[in-house]
């Protein structure tokens, strides 16, 4: 058992990440190969447990993605915002709208002014909402405020080890990378650094190993 808090699926250990605070500064070459470094039997995809609202905190912080799914961000965080509502509550609520486009920078200036018990619950694609969650924690607050809903829908963000490239979001594996153009498997490894699944080329010793049909991602 950990002697370390699981926090949105993900135990510190598991991503190579320090308990103290005296974290070295790593290079470019460093930090990517550390986080790519998979643990056997490890797994590394987020988990998304059930949400309820936290009433020991007077701040409720809603904030969803507008420019994707949004009717199923806003179905995902409904029953959140009236739970706020409900009975002799008397919370003090902010619903944030942001596109994943333009609109999540802006997301810093408002954090600044907001109180350091707030709550965070934040709905959207997977990558907004792991954009989102550091921007918050860039703030000053901690993972265990941010309560991430499961995403809207199966688009990944992934990340390309042989040229460091993020393409678009991708829903099959193989996918190729906008980068390079090698052929990716897109992996359960989820790189908390760079808030992206870890690709690897599929036809790296037969470039003509490659599955008959590309595989729908979950």
């Amino acid at each position: 058992m950990s002697d370390y808090p699981a926090v949105n699926g993900f135990n510190l250990p598991e991503f190579g990440m320090q308990a103290s605070a005296e974290k070295p500064e790593l290079t470019k070459s460093e930090l990517t190969r550390s986080d790519l470094e998979l643990v056997p039997g490890v797994k590394s995809r987020p988990q998304y447990p059930p949400v309820s609202l936290n009433s020991a905190t007077q701040h409720q912080i809603f904030i969803t993605q507008q420019d994707v799914e949004r009717d199923k961000a806003d179905a995902l965080l409904a029953p959140l915002i009236a739970a706020c509502n409900s009975g002799d509550s008397s919370f003090d609520v902010l619903t944030i709208g942001l596109s994943a486009a333009n609109g999540i920078e802006e997301l810093s200036t408002t954090l600044a002014g907001l109180p350091l018990s707030s709550s965070f619950y934040v709905a959207g694609t997977e990558a907004f909402i792991w954009d989102v969650a550091k921007l918050i924690q860039d703030a000053g607050f901690i993972m265990e405020q941010i309560h991430l809903l499961p995403p809207v829908n199966n688009q990944r963000r992934l990340f390309c080890p042989h040229c460091y490239e993020i393409p678009e979001p991708v829903t099959q594996s193989p996918a190729v990378c906008s980068g390079c153009g090698r052929n990716l498997l897109v992996r359960d490894h989820f790189s908390k650094i760079h808030r992206a699944y870890v690709g690897v080329q599929i036809d790296a010793e037969d470039p003509a190993d490659l599955p008959e049909e590309a595989e729908e991602l979950s």
